[in-house]
């Protein structure tokens, strides 16, 4: 087993540059096609037409003009060569052209980022399986590093067993964050925390202890505000670390449930753009608050789809902006979470891979239900007018709901290999085995995608509601290299294996062999 880390440099690059060009290698014009079109014109000159009459003057003559047109051929094709690779990059990396430059707001932190995820107990993978940092390991390597303030954003809080009425061993890990959390103010250091109006039901007390121990708790009625919930969950530690991911506070997330995130460190740039979020939820806290239309210009974001935030390190470049929804809680400068997806789907070139826990082309919440084709259609259209691959790996377990069921085998439906149509659906189940007595658990929680040109995390279900009334935070990053090799330990190759470690393990099935899955409410219908 091993874990991910990368170092990083953190750049933040604002205003317009010439040119980024990140690959040498041209895909389009190879060198083969070059030389014999540029040297057709002189087949006159081939040894074999040279009459033997002439001398041996006119043949050494001969000689030293081919070898210069030869060689003004070659110095030629590379410049050509050079020319299209420049062209060549500015149709393919975008998201690069577009980065603005001005020396006046660069950071030179050394970043770091690590993916992260929970695997729950008893799901065992290949022992050379390759894992992210465990989820409950880098929360409290983030509360140990504390020295200022920590800011924590989940949906709902239950970290002890008790919060639910269980008595499970599984609760320790969770025991331990609520434990090392509400001994942060008695160091001095400030922690605020921000959860959903509505939210699970739940006997937890978990907000009580730490309200006692200092504590500062505020709840935001997104039911009053937008008619969804607040799905976020991040942390943001010293204004300098942060944690973005799929994880709520909840013990079951630790050891029980299946989650994804990821966590940088030592880039102040990028967590004091996530902390502008926090501190919209924080706002709405008041009672009988408003949404301001529009948002004050303190929430506004210089780092965005049009102007990410730049990391570098040795040969990979980054280029990184978080996301928000819903559109109400987004000022105009930050870029929306269903944009962002919109566009990663529609910049895909080659493949789509797309984990996510729930997949609805519907709203779910409001009645009467509506359709919602829109990232449907952009998966759809990827893979008909582009021939992108598209895998979609979507959760199953005993409390799926059956109603999504039509809507994955009409995906699957279009998968038509001997037409470049590749759209292939299969369903993550984790097994229960003797966990059976714990609610809501054993499930593949995972929200991100991973193309060959970006990686996607995010807090959020893919139905419409998520993305109109519900809060919800992603994070983009573009990566590349001279030469991009898919095993380097830049996070879409981190992504991508563990993608392909969950699509080729006995955790998954196709819809041909599901059968009547006991672990897998989809199986019932």
């Amino acid at each position: 087993m091993s874990y991910f880390l990368v170092s990083y440099q953190c750049l933040w690059i604002r205003g317009r540059n010439k040119s980024l060009v990140v690959d040498n290698t041209c895909f389009i014009l190879m060198p083969g096609t070059l030389v014999p079109e540029m040297s057709s014109p002189y087949k006159t000159l081939h040894d074999s037409y040279v009459p033997n009459r002439r001398g041996s003057k006119r043949l050494v003559s001969i000689a030293v003009v081919v070898g210069c047109l030869t060689a003004l051929g070659v110095l030629l094709s590379f410049s050509i060569l050079d020319k299209c690779t420049e062209e060549e990059h500015f149709q393919n990396d975008k998201l690069f052209q577009e980065t603005r430059t001005d020396q006046n707001n660069i950071s030179d932190e050394q970043s770091r980022i690590i993916l992260v995820e929970s695997i729950p107990l008893y799901m065992k993978y290949d022992d050379n399986a390759t894992f992210g940092t465990p989820v409950d390991k880098a929360w409290r390597d983030l509360l140990s590093m504390a020295t200022n303030q920590v800011d924590v954003v989940s949906f709902y809080w239950t970290l002890t067993g008790d919060d639910i009425n269980m008595n499970s061993s599984t609760d320790l890990p969770g025991k331990d964050i609520l434990e090392q959390l509400g001994a942060l103010p008695s160091r001095n250091v400030s922690v605020r925390v921000v959860t959903s109006i509505p939210s699970m039901l739940t006997n937890s007390t978990d907000l009580q202890v730490l309200r006692q121990k200092g504590v500062q708790v505020r709840k935001v009625h997104f039911g009053h505000l937008t008619g969804g919930v607040l799905h976020s969950k991040f942390w943001i530690v010293d204004r300098r670390h942060i944690f973005l991911g799929s994880a709520n506070m909840d013990w079951r997330a630790l050891t029980q449930v299946k989650e994804l995130g990821v966590v940088i460190y030592n880039c102040s740039s990028l967590a004091e753009d996530l902390q502008k979020i926090f501190e919209s939820y924080w706002v709405m806290g008041h009672l009988n608050s408003s949404i301001p239309d529009p948002w004050p210009s303190k929430y506004d974001t210089a780092i965005n789809k049009e102007h990410p935030l730049l990391l570098k390190a040795d040969n990979v470049s980054s280029q990184i902006y978080i996301t928000g929804s819903p559109p109400s809680f987004c000022p105009t400068s930050r870029t929306q979470d269903l944009n962002a997806i919109l566009s990663v789907i529609s910049g895909a070139q080659h493949f789509i891979d797309v984990a996510v826990m729930e997949y609805f082309p519907t709203t779910r919440f409001i009645h009467p239900q509506r359709y919602w084709p829109a990232i449907d259609d952009a998966l759809k259209r990827a893979a008909f007018e582009r021939n992108v691959k598209v895998r979609l790996l979507v959760s199953c377990g005993r409390d799926s709901d059956p109603a999504m069921l039509p809507f994955l085998q009409s995906l699957a439906s279009l998968n038509y290999p001997a037409h470049n149509i590749s759209i292939q659906v299969k369903l993550s189940i984790v097994p229960v085995g003797n966990q059976s007595e714990i609610p809501y658990s054993r499930v593949n929680h995972n929200k991100y995608m991973v193309t060959d040109r970006v990686a996607y995390i995010g807090t959020s279900n893919w139905s419409a509601d998520y993305f109109n009334t519900t809060a919800g935070v992603g994070l983009v990053v573009s990566q590349h290299t001279p030469n991009w090799p898919w095993g380097t330990q830049a996070l879409q190759g981190q992504l991508r294996a563990v993608f392909d470690r969950d699509w080729h393990s006995q955790f998954t099935v196709c819809f041909a062999d599901l059968g009547h899955h006991p672990d897998c409410a989809l199986s019932k219908g």
